[in-house]
């Protein structure tokens, strides 16, 4: 008999947002709107066991961020990778954003493979910072 709760494991998984890039998504694929969340949780072990956690040299679980959109779609989960955070701080610089905050808006599109890796996707990204509050409002 096993000790795992399913039941709460499933409600868990339920309460989520879906990812926003799934596996199958194809180049031009665009995700955009306001930065509901942003966090860090624990990275689960790639081809793993469901829901065991990636751990390092020392046996510390590796953490990884995650930015909750919400979409038109409805609420979306970004996981971003070296590739997407360098979209996403290339956008900031662009929009003179010195802080990743929530209420912000954020578009990010995956643009197709790289070709000196074809397992690694590129990104671009357009950040539009939260609107400074206008003098004597």
């Amino acid at each position: 008999m096993s000790s795992i709760d399913f039941g709460q494991r499933f409600k868990q998984a339920a309460a989520k947002p879906p990812t926003a890039f799934g596996k199958n998504a194809t180049p031009g694929t665009t995700v955009y709107g306001r930065i509901a969340e942003i966090g860090e949780q624990p990275r689960l072990k790639f081809n793993g066991a469901p829901g065991e956690v990636q751990k390092d040299k020392q046996g510390n679980p590796v953490m990884q961020v995650y930015i909750t959109l919400d979409t038109p779609a409805g609420l979306r989960n970004l996981y971003p990778t070296s590739r997407m955070e360098r979209a996403i701080g290339t956008a900031m610089a662009k929009a003179g954003a010195d802080q990743f905050a929530v209420g912000a808006g954020l578009s990010v599109t995956y643009t197709g493979t790289d070709p000196s890796d074809e397992r690694a996707r590129l990104y671009t990204a357009v950040y539009t910072p939260v609107a400074a509050p206008q003098a004597g409002a």
